[in-house]
Formats: C-alpha cells, structure tokens, sequence
C-alpha cells in the first residue's frame, strides 16, 4: 500500500489526521493504538503506517484525562545543581521509567514565590504523585499539598513534620557521627563552618553538632554561619576569619565538602600542617573530597539510593500496597584529613 504522505506547515498532529490518511475512523485508531489485538493484522499495519508517516505522538495528558489514571509526576527541585538532585532524579528515573511513569521535572531555584506558581501550574495536570526535595515550603504549598489526593514524596532528608511520606537521610545523625569521630581523634578546640543552605537543614546541621560536643563536654559556641554559598571560595575565605576569632583551633567541621577543600586550600597557603596543626572535615562526600590535599574526611550520602529507594515505596503507594517508610544510611569515610 502506498500512502502520500501528508505535509502540515504548523501545529501538531492529531488522532484525526491519522485517521484521515489510513482511510479509517478515529476511534478505530485509538482503538488500534491503546488495544492493537482488537483490530485485525492488515488495519493495525495500515494504521502504523500512517502514524510512522505524520510522526504522530498520542497526547499522554488527554489519554490519562479520559482513563481517569495517570502515568505523570511532577517534581520539583530548589536547583538541578543542588548535590545529589542528579543522583536521586536517576535512582527515580531506574525504578519509575519502566513501570511506565514520567516524571515532569521544574527548578523553583530557591524562590517560594516562584515554587507556588509552579506547583499551581503542575497540580492543574492530572498528575499520579508530586516529588519534591526536602526544603521549606510556604504556607500556601502546604496547604495545597495537605489537600491533595495523591501521594507527596518529600526526598533526601528526613524532616520534622513530613506532609506525606519522606525518605532520606537523618542530618541530625549524620552531624553527630562526623562531629564524634572528630573528638574521638583527641582534638580539643573544633570550630563548626556553616553557609548559606536551607534553614531547616542548618538547624539540623547545629543539632548534631552540639549534641556531640555537649556529650563530650566541649564548648559547641565556635561556628560561623556564613552569608555565602557553601563554596570553594567561601571555605577558603572564611578560615582566616576562624582564625581570628578562635586563635586556639585545632579541628574545623565543615557542612559540605567544597567549604572543607577551600579551607583546605587556605591551609596550604598558609602552610598549615593538616591534620596536624588543623584537621578539617567535610559532609556529603563530592568527587572532590577524593583528590584535594590531602584527601578529606567526610560523610558519603548515598543519593541514587535514595532515589531508588523513595520510587519504589511510591510505585508501592499510588498500588495501594504497603510500603515502609525507610531511614537510609549515611557512611563516614575516614581520609587523610584528620
């Protein structure tokens, strides 16, 4: 069979026009294309024809909207730079993809107002679940997110008051047993370098560390909480400022790793010894951690993981099966920092 093919100068194609060149109804190629066993072998080859010839893509919003099911989520990310939001989109991604969900990803890039209109624009679709990253939310969000009917994943850590499920690592812990291994090592005098990043996750940040040293009796009042991003540039400008404040130092708890390799840095500028005269540690176990001089102590968050982990609870919860609620692990890797 031979088929002219069809030009169309603007818009996109429609079940109609397929319809129109294979000759046949519109409900027999929706028909054709939903349950192709229902129409005979020559139709079905007649039809695949014509969609292959228009380039025709069903329109997946009006197929959820007429089944009343969907195969859409929505996610939304403070940052697509933020550390780990890559790693967790693919752990997402490896669980949600073949089970034939599709996740419509958008960036707030930390602005609430910003966050609200895109959630108001997302929730308009007929959506399976929202994926959000774990961050503070306005009032309005809140609200909007309680009313819903669909599962709310909150990911990457833990919080305390959760607006659904929410899967992720405890930052409270995580501090703690970085900030203990720190005064395990005999150090007496640690400082705690902090930057600009969510309060919340700042808050969580402080607790660990003061539960640690409040455990082994040490004063946790040396921090600064910079008004930068946690930064190469930020780390390696604001350990002159440690070092002014609090001459006697000897240990510096950083909240990411790139604040500890700029500290790092300003150490071998000033020749330094690390970790003899200065130990420094980090928190999240980036790429970098692995190479500066020398290589940092940090804890490893395990991201994809994450990710895996909080799609297959949510594939378990929009089925209407049980799922657990999980608690994923942080690891402490030992470097030559301190």
């Amino acid at each position: 069979m031979s088929i002219n093919k069809k030009r169309r100068s603007t818009g996109r194609v429609t079940l109609a026009d397929v319809a129109q060149l294979a000759g046949v109804g519109s409900m027999t190629v929706s028909r054709a294309l939903r349950t192709p066993e229902q129409v005979s072998d020559k139709l079905r080859e007649k039809i695949e024809e014509a969609v292959s010839q228009l380039g025709y893509l069903p329109n997946q919003a009006a197929s959820s909207l007429a089944s009343a099911s969907s195969y859409t989520i929505a996610m939304i990310v403070p940052s697509l730079s933020e550390p780990g939001c890559a790693e967790m989109f693919a752990g997402l991604q490896k669980v949600l993809q073949p089970a034939g969900y599709q996740i419509m990803l958008a960036e707030s890039q930390h602005r609430i107002e910003r966050e609200e209109k895109l959630l108001e624009t997302l929730l308009s679709y007929n959506l399976a679940a929202a994926i959000l990253l774990s961050v503070e939310h306005s009032a309005n969000v809140r609200q909007w997110l309680d009313n819903l009917t669909i599962p709310v994943l909150e990911i990457g850590a833990l919080t305390d008051s959760p607006i659904d499920m929410n899967i992720g690592i405890d930052y409270v812990e995580a501090m703690f047993q970085l900030t203990q291994t720190v005064v395990a090592k005999g150090y007496q005098n640690i400082g705690m370098l902090c930057a600009n990043q969510e309060q919340w996750i700042f808050q969580q940040h402080l607790q660990g560390w003061r539960k640690a040293m409040l455990k082994a009796h040490m004063s946790p009042h040396r921090v600064i909480n910079a008004a930068e991003p946690a930064s190469f540039s930020t780390g390696a400008q604001q350990l002159p400022e440690f070092l002014l404040a609090w001459p006697e130092i000897d240990a510096l708890v950083c909240v990411s790793d790139d604040l500890a390799c700029g500290a790092l840095y300003e150490c071998q500028r000033r020749r330094i010894k690390v970790p003899d005269s200065l130990a420094v540690v980090g928190f999240g176990n980036a790429d970098v951690s692995k190479v500066c001089q020398p290589p940092l102590t940090t804890i490893a968050i395990p991201h994809k993981e994450i990710g895996t982990r909080a799609a297959q609870a949510l594939l378990a919860r929009i089925h209407d099966e049980e799922w657990e609620e999980v608690t994923i692990a942080s690891s402490l890797c030992k470097r030559e920092s301190c």
